[in-house]
Parts: structure tokens; C-alpha cells; sequence
């Protein structure tokens, strides 16, 4: 009897949140899926920004060709290593007070500028991400308010999922049960098979998207609450330097030192400075990244090339960093991987028209059940007999 009464009660919760937030659960699985493909598509749109030259062309020459590319911009990051053979880019330029920034690709063989990194995002991506990640109400809000509502999205993902994953459960004995479509008993038992059994085998991947994202919109507030940040731990004094002397070693000679420091490392992103008593931070990949890119920053003295301090891949913050990217935006196993997470991500939406359409046709069963019901209660008029003049 407890039982059926949970089940009843768990039932009921699947259906209220899915119907309350499942449009806007959908639109943010939905986007997300999208991003995850965002270079693919980029590369099938604009492939002339895809063809790198043989050749590795010094750092120096890269930040002097984008340089005067961009007038009145500053070379302020480079990313290494990417998938592609490029060089990505990053600029930036005080303009009244404010930073505004350009990305773009160069080719590593001959210092050439080739084009803006996501050339049509800021048609389309741009919007994407938007919605993925504030679902555009950013503008009435403000972006940390967005993120939190979009945040308690994902905890509605969660209940739905964990309430889903009960429901289906069928037992033991019935396992393979849990997995059957019927298809010749009408269109309910074909939705209701179909929902049952995409969603079974969806949930592990729909729940680590979905506890991976809510951690990007609320874990800092939670680990605030705890006492706790976020951040990687670094020495404050890695990040200045008090020895300005003179001009700042060349960026060749910085990356350079880091090596012959760190063999073993591969260098991955240089974030060189904006200000004079800044230092260089270089991302390094050490060992085995379950986020697909760096794992440690090496901090360097931008007038002496002295290493001032080292990350560590294996503090508990930095882990938790690390395998929250990985799996949130499914960068650690290739192709496969995102095309995987692509499909998983789309799946919502397949199980909200399923669920509406099983929602749908219990409502209709229910009205005429209610009217069946009315009609059996009323009794039926007594027929009186009519008598003959005659009579």
C-alpha cells in the first residue's frame, strides 16, 4: 500500500514539473546540443578557416601579424593547441572604459591572420549560448540572477530524471520488461513504451549533463555557503611581480623557459599581461586531463622569466574543475563522444512530445470515463403509460 502511494505521489511530481518547466528544460538541452556541434558546423560553413601551412611560425611574428591586423588592439591570449592545427587568438582594446575584444584564427606555419573565431555566432551561436546559458533574461535580470533561475532548471531536470528512473523501474523479474514498445496496441502503448524506454536509457547521460550544469550555474554559491571557493588555489604573489626592470622578455623566451622547466608539460594557452606588474600565466597539460585541455598554470615573471609558483592538477578544486568540463561539454573522447552527447542532448525533446502525447490521451480516457459514469447514475425516465379515450 506504502508503495503504491509513493508511486502515485512520485507520479504526480513527474508530471507538475515537466509540465511547468519542461518547455524551457527542453530549450536549454536543446541549445546545449547545439554548442556542442558548434565547430562542426563552422568548419562544414567556413572550411578556409580550417587549413593550416606546414611550418611553426615564432609567437613573436604571431602577436606582430594580429597586431597590425587589428589596430589599436593588444595580444592578451593565445591558445596552443587545438584540434584544429590553429592558432586562436585573443585581442583587446580599451574602449571608454570598457574592454572590447576580437578572436581570431591564425595559421601557426605562417603568422597569417585567417578569419574570426565563430564568424557566424554573433548571427546565431551567440544567441544559442544565450539561451543556454541565461535563456535570454540576462537583459531583465542581470546575468547572475539568469544563471541561478537556469540553475534551478537543472534541478528540475534532476527531479524529473530521478522520478522517471523509479517509475520505469519494473523489478527484477520484469527487467526486460522495461524495454518493450508495443506497437500494435494503439498510439497510448506505442508513446508510452517509447517514452519509457528513451528515457531509461537516456537518464545517465541527461543526469551528468544535468548535475554537471547546475554546478556551472550554482556550485560557487553552494561552496560560498560552505566556506569554500571555487577558484584554483594560486599564491596572490604568482600573479605580480615586483621586479620591473626594463622591457618584458619576448614571448618566444617566456614559452621557452616554461619548457625547459616543465618537459614534460604541454603547453596549451598563454594569458601574457595587460599591465606592467602583472605576470605571464601558461596553461599546461599534465598527465591525464579529463577536461581535454589544461590541468595546471605556470606562473612567470614576465622581466626575469623566473617561475613563480605552479598549480596542482590533483588539488581537490582543480579535479572537481577539471572532470566538471570534461563531462559537461563532452570534450574528452573525440568525435564519438559529442556526436553521443549531441543525440543525448536532443533526446528532451523527443520525450516532452511522447509525454504530452501520453498526458493527452489519459485526459481524453478520463473525460469519458467521468461522462460513462454520469450516464450509468442518472436513471433512465419512467415510461408512463397513455391512456385511450376509450378506456
Amino acid at each position: 500500500m506504502e508503495g503504491a502511494l509513493m508511486r502515485k505521489l512520485l507520479l504526480q511530481i513527474h508530471l507538475w514539473v515537466s509540465l511547468l518547466l519542461g518547455l524551457f528544460i527542453v530549450v536549454i538541452c536543446t541549445t546545449g546540443s547545439l554548442l556542442v556541434i558548434e565547430n562542426d558546423v563552422e568548419k562544414w560553413i567556413h572550411p578556409q578557416l580550417y587549413q593550416p601551412t606546414p611550418g611553426h611560425a615564432s609567437l613573436l611574428d604571431v602577436q606582430q601579424s594580429v597586431e597590425q591586423a587589428f589596430s589599436g588592439f593588444k595580444m592578451d591570449r593565445i591558445e596552443l593547441s587545438t584540434e584544429d592545427g590553429l592558432y586562436q587568438v585573443r585581442l583587446s582594446k580599451d574602449v571608454n572604459g570598457k574592454a572590447s575584444t576580437q578572436n581570431v584564427y591564425v595559421d601557426p606555419g605562417s603568422a597569417h591572420v585567417l578569419g574570426p573565431v565563430g564568424p557566424s555566432r554573433n548571427v546565431f551561436f551567440t544567441k544559442v549560448l544565450q539561451i543556454h546559458r541565461y535563456l535570454l533574461a540576462q537583459d531583465v535580470f542581470g546575468k547572475a540572477n539568469a544563471s541561478i533561475v537556469v540553475g534551478f532548471m537543472g534541478i528540475g531536470l534532476i527531479i524529473i530524471l530521478a522520478t522517471g528512473a523509479y517509475l520505469w523501474w519494473p523489478g527484477l523479474r520484469k527487467f526486460a520488461l522495461g524495454f518493450r514498445i508495443i506497437r500494435n496496441k494503439g498510439k497510448l502503448a506505442l508513446n508510452l513504451g517509447l517514452h519509457k524506454t528513451v528515457g531509461i536509457v537516456t537518464i545517465p547521460f541527461l543526469l551528468v549533463f544535468a548535475l554537471t550544469g547546475t554546478a556551472y550555474q550554482l556550485d560557487k554559491y553552494v561552496f560560498g555557503w560552505l566556506g569554500m571557493s571555487t577558484k584554483t588555489e594560486a599564491a596572490a604573489s604568482w600573479s605580480k611581480t615586483t621586479k620591473i626592470n626594463g622591457s618584458p622578455l619576448s614571448l618566444d623566451t617566456i614559452v621557452q623557459n616554461a619548457q625547459e622547466r616543465f618537459p614534460n608539460l604541454e603547453l596549451v594557452r598563454v594569458q601574457l599581461p595587460t599591465k606592467p606588474d602583472q605576470t605571464y600565466q601558461l596553461a599546461m597539460k599534465e598527465g591525464y586531463s579529463p577536461s581535454g585541455s589544461s590541468n595546471v598554470t605556470v606562473y612567470e615573471d614576465p622581466y626575469t622569466g623566473e617561475i613563480l609558483g605552479k598549480t596542482n592538477p590533483n588539488a581537490p578544486m582543480a579535479f572537481y574543475s577539471a572532470w566538471k568540463r570534461g563531462l559537461h561539454f563532452a570534450v574528452w573522447g573525440g568525435e564519438p563522444v559529442r556526436i553521443g552527447s549531441f543525440l543525448m542532448g536532443m533526446m528532451p525533446l523527443f520525450l516532452m512530445i511522447t509525454g504530452m502525447v501520453i498526458w493527452q490521451f489519459k485526459a481524453r480516457a478520463r473525460r469519458r470515463s467521468k461522462s460513462s459514469s454520469r450516464i450509468k447514475e442518472s436513471p433512465p425516465a419512467t415510461m408512463v403509460p397513455s391512456m385511450s379515450s376509450a378506456e
